[in-house]
C-alpha cells in the first residue's frame, strides 16, 4: 500500500510538471555542528546538543543532557539508538509534541583531543523536516463553531464550504477527529517510515473563531389545501430563518465583525424539507455573509490597471462576469481624535465597471466610465447602478388588462 502511494505520489508530480519532492511535505535535512568535552563521548554528546538546537531552533540544557547520555548510552559510531531516543525524549519535552521523533540518525564526523587536553568533535544531525505544501501565505486561519444542536453539522459544513469559496481565510477542520486518529495511528505503526512522525504536532490554531448560529428556524412540512371546486388537494413544504455570523478573535476574544442573513423558500408538491434543501437555504445566506464580512475586512483592490481595464484580486467564488462594480480612489486615513482608532480612508468614487474575465484568483473590470490612473490605489466594491446607456427601455403596456385573479377564499376550502 505504502509503495502505491509513493507511486501515486510521483505520477501527480510528474504531471503537475514538478520536481517529486514538491510532492512530499516530510523531507530529510541535515545539520552539521561542533561540540568539546572533557572526553570524546561528552564531545560527540555536546555536538549533537547543539545540532539537536539548531534543527528545531530551541535552546537545549546541554549539561542535563549529556549527563542522561552518560547514564544511559555509550556514544559511538555504529549503534546509537539509545542516544537517539534520549534526543527524541528532550526534543518532545521542550516542543511539547509527545508523539513525535523527529531526529532520524546521526554521522561523527570528526573526533580528536585538543591542545588543552579536552576532545573535540564535528556532527552531522538528520532529522526528519516537516514543510507545509505550497508557497507561504498571509491567510488568516478560521475554525467554524457552532453552540445549536439542531442542524449543527450541517451549519458548519455550509459556512466552512463559503469561507473556503472566499479565498481569503485558511479554514481548519475540527470535526473529524475519528478519521484524523486513523491516520495517526497508521503513522505511528510499523508501516510507515520513520520520517513520517514529522506530520505530527503540526496542527494549526485558529485566528479567528467563526461562530456560526440559526435563528428563528422554521420548517413547515406536508401543509395541504383543497379545491373546492375540483377536490384536488395540494400539498407544499416550506423553511425560513436567519444565519448570523460572529468572527472573534481567538487571542483577545474581540467580536471584530457581526452580521446576519434571513433566507427561506415555498416548495409546493414537497412533503418535506429535506437537508438537501436546507443546505441550499444555508448555503446561500453563508455566501451572502461571507461576501459582506470579506468586504468590510478584505475590500477588493485593484491589483494593476492596463488601459480602460483593471485587474482585480478576486477571482472565481467571488466574482461574476457581468457584474458591475464601483471603482473608489483611496485617499486620506481618518482617525477618531478621541479613541486614535482609524475609521478607514477617504474615499472617491471614480467611476464604474463590468466584469469581462474572470480566472481562478482574479478578474478583469472594463471601465464603462471614469479614468483609472496606474500606481494610484484603487477599492471596488459591487453597486447595482448600470452605466450610463445600459438601461433597457420599457415596454409600452399592449392589448387588454391582465384579469383580476380571483379571491381565495373562493378558491380553497377551509380557509
Amino acid at each position: 500500500m505504502k509503495a502505491f502511494l509513493s507511486f501515486l505520489a510521483l505520477a501527480l508530480a510528474i504531471g503537475l510538471g514538478l520536481p517529486s519532492t514538491a510532492a512530499s511535505q516530510v523531507v530529510e535535512a541535515t545539520v552539521t555542528a561542533d561540540g568539546n568535552g572533557l572526553s570524546r563521548d561528552e564531545a560527540i554528546q555536546s555536538a549533537l546538543v547543539n545540532a539537536a538546537g539548531q534543527a528545531f531552533g530551541v535552546r537545549l540544557s546541554s549539561q542535563s543532557m549529556v549527563q542522561g547520555m552518560s547514564v544511559d548510552a555509550s556514544v559511538d559510531n555504529e549503534n546509537h539508538s539509545a542516544v537517539l531516543s534520549i534526543l527524541n525524549k528532550n526534543i518532545r519535552q521542550i516542543l511539547n509534541t509527545p508523539q513525535n521523533a523527529p531526529i532520524l540518525g546521526y554521522d561523527v564526523n570528526n573526533v580528536s583531543e585538543a591542545p588543552d587536553n579536552g576532545w573535540e568533535a564535528t556532527v552531522t544531525l538528520h532529522y526528519a523536516k516537516f514543510e507545509r505544501l505550497g508557497a507561504d501565505s498571509n491567510r488568516r486561519s478560521v475554525v467554524v463553531v457552532s453552540n445549536s444542536k439542531q442542524y449543527r453539522p450541517l451549519l458548519i459544513q455550509m459556512v466552512g464550504e463559503s469561507l473556503v469559496g472566499s479565498r481569503r481565510f485558511d479554514v481548519l477542520n475540527r470535526e473529524n477527529d475519528a478519521l484524523f486518529q486513523d491516520e495517526k495511528e497508521f503513522i505511528l505503526g510499523g508501516d510507515a517510515a520513520n520520517a513520517e512522525m514529522a506530520r505530527l504536532s503540526q496542527a494549526s490554531g485558529a485566528d479567528y473563531l467563526v461562530v456560526a448560529q440559526l435563528q428563528s428556524l422554521g420548517v413547515s412540512n406536508n401543509q395541504r389545501e383543497t379545491i373546492a371546486m375540483t377536490g384536488e388537494v395540494l400539498v407544499k413544504s416550506a423553511a425560513s430563518g436567519a444565519l448570523q455570523l460572529q468572527v472573534i478573535e481567538f487571542a483577545s476574544r474581540k467580536i471584530k465583525w457581526s452580521g446576519s442573513q434571513k433566507f427561506g423558500g415555498t416548495y409546493p408538491g414537497a412533503t418535506s424539507v429535506g437537508a438537501a434543501t436546507l443546505g441550499k437555504l444555508i448555503g446561500g445566506a453563508a455566501d451572502r455573509l461571507i461576501e459582506r464580512m470579506v468586504a468590510a475586512i478584505y475590500p477588493i483592490q485593484v491589483v494593476k490597471v492596463v488601459g480602460d481595464t483593471a485587474i482585480i484580486n478576486r477571482g472565481e467564488g467571488g466574482v461574476l462576469t457581468g457584474e458591475t462594480y464601483a471603482v473608489f480612489q483611496v485617499g486620506e486615513e481618518l482617525t477618531d481624535p478621541q479613541s486614535g482608532e482609524s475609521l478607514g480612508s477617504m474615499e472617491t468614487e471614480v467611476g464604474l465597471g463590468t466584469v469581462t474575465e474572470v480566472k481562478p484568483k482574479f478578474a478583469f473590470l472594463k471601465m464603462a466610465s471614469g479614468t483609472l490612473a496606474a500606481g494610484t490605489d484603487y477599492i471596488v466594491r459591487k453597486t447595482d447602478k448600470k452605466p450610463a446607456g445600459k438601461a433597457a427601455p420599457k415596454k409600452a403596456r399592449t392589448g387588454p388588462a391582465k384579469p383580476k385573479a380571483p379571491d381565495r377564499a373562493d378558491v380553497f376550502l377551509g380557509n
